[in-house]
């Protein structure tokens, strides 16, 4: 199968329930779409560093914003794009050894890894930066960053809402964790992405 190419044959898939299917599919279009609107924050980033460049360098006039918003605007983006990542295969694999198990036997390690550590660890951290997010709006929290002194709720939201996007995408790849153990292949084949 070609990495966009899904398991669309409920029928010819056996015992594998239709509605599983409906889920895979709306839990990967939308991560696809969250995360190419995310990726949109990229242009932001090109359009104020640019401007602060010609202010800086043309007219001798920095601003006191560009710092601050841009490496929220990337750090909210990193963060954010997460379940995106999860969804296109782009996250770190131990290969040396990944490579010479069986499909099923990468399903069954994947939904024990996704069961007894993803979720465990990304409920927790949800909670924690959730925690944190709360406290920052309540006490007002400003940055220390410039004397622009940016609020800091916003920015500290992104780290629960990133967990969330990505707890999301993780069900649908447990089901296709399942999918791999029930049939010895895959769901969908994703490319490795290397860089």
């Amino acid at each position: 199968m070609s990495a966009d190419t899904r398991a669309s044959d409920p029928a010819g898939a056996g015992e594998f329930p239709r509605a599983f299917y409906t889920i895979i599919r709306t839990i990967d279009r939308f991560s696809d779409v969250t995360g190419k609107l995310i990726a949109l924050t990229m242009l932001f980033l090109v359009v104020t560093i640019s401007y602060e460049v010609v202010m800086r360098y043309g007219f001798n006039a920095p601003t006191i914003w560009v710092y601050e918003s841009s490496f929220m605007a990337n750090g909210a983006a990193f963060m954010l794009g997460c379940g995106y990542a999860l969804h296109k295969g782009a996250h770190v694999r131990t290969d040396i050894y990944w490579e010479n198990y069986s499909e099923r036997t990468k399903g069954i390690v994947d939904m024990i890894s996704y069961i007894l550590l993803f979720y465990p660890v990304m409920i927790t951290f949800m909670l924690v930066s959730f925690d944190a997010a709360l406290h920052s709006y309540d006490t007002g929290e400003r940055s220390q960053e410039s004397v622009w002194r940016v609020i800091m709720w916003p920015f500290r939201a992104t780290i629960p809402l990133s967990a969330a996007l990505l707890m999301i995408q993780g069900v649908s790849e447990v089901l296709k964790c399942w999918y791999q153990i029930q049939f010895g292949r895959e769901f969908e084949h994703k490319e490795k992405i290397e860089i």
